[in-house]
């Protein structure tokens, strides 16, 4: 798996932004805590980044649909 680099800073310290709602919530919360996710909201637009920085917060790249 590729190391994701926060553009801005250079960290390598990223979470995935969670787009919608959770439907478990014990993951989600377990996930947020450890930084691996941030919390992106439930509005969704065609417009939302995918990463978050967790040192300097900058975000992003676009997320992509996950209708496989």
């Amino acid at each position: 798996m590729q190391k994701i680099e926060c553009p801005e800073c250079k960290s390598s310290s990223v979470a995935l932004i969670f787009w919608g709602y959770p439907a478990d919530m014990e993951w989600y919360l377990k996930a947020c805590d450890t930084k691996e996710i941030t919390p992106g909201g439930c509005c969704v637009s065609d417009n939302d980044p995918k990463w978050e920085c967790n040192d300097c917060f900058f975000q992003w790249g676009k997320r992509e649909d996950d209708d496989d």
